[in-house]
């Protein structure tokens, strides 16, 4: 009996597997129920985890703010989900998801909060990671269509930009 009690906690706690973050990032973006559930599904990460799954917990917070109403619990979620994104990126700077979940929220941030100084910088960094992986055996075929999409309705990216990136 205790075993089961163990193993049955031990599944609920269980961190999600990143085909399973990405789907409930997408989900939450536009649904506050959504959002809340990938936040509690994700709370639980710590310092101590791959830092792809650090980058999951910051935009968990960051949704957070898109559908809380108080503005001082709205500006705490994005101070956590900054202070998270930033050390995960830091751990792991060559991890192109984390310089995707970075590209897409400061490029939908309001400018006031003044989370925008590596826009540039990680949109070139995506590029040349979808040039590099074009017509090769793609190590996550799904990450970089999700980033090849992002680029071609983002607003930061030239129409040259964009005519590159569609050839892709």
């Amino acid at each position: 009996m205790k075993g089961a009690l163990l193993l049955l906690l031990f599944f609920n706690f269980a961190l999600p597997d990143l085909n399973t973050c990405r789907d409930m990032l997408d989900h939450a973006v536009d649904d506050k129920a959504q959002a809340l559930k990938f936040y509690k599904r994700l709370k639980v990460v710590d310092d101590g985890e791959q830092p792809v799954m650090v980058g999951f917990r910051a935009m968990s917070e960051f949704l957070m703010c898109k559908h809380l109403l108080n503005p001082f619990s709205r500006l705490s979620h994005f101070n956590k989900g900054k202070a998270l994104l930033e050390r995960a990126v830091k751990e792991d700077e060559g991890n192109v998801e984390l310089l995707f979940f970075r590209l897409c929220t400061q490029t939908n941030v309001p400018a006031v909060l003044n989370y925008n100084s590596n826009i540039e910088g990680d949109k070139q960094a995506l590029i040349s990671y979808l040039l590099k992986h074009n017509q090769k055996v793609q190590p996550d075929p799904v990450l970089y269509k999700r980033i090849k999409t992002y680029l071609l309705m983002n607003k930061y990216c030239s129409v040259a930009e964009k005519a590159k990136i569609k050839m892709l």
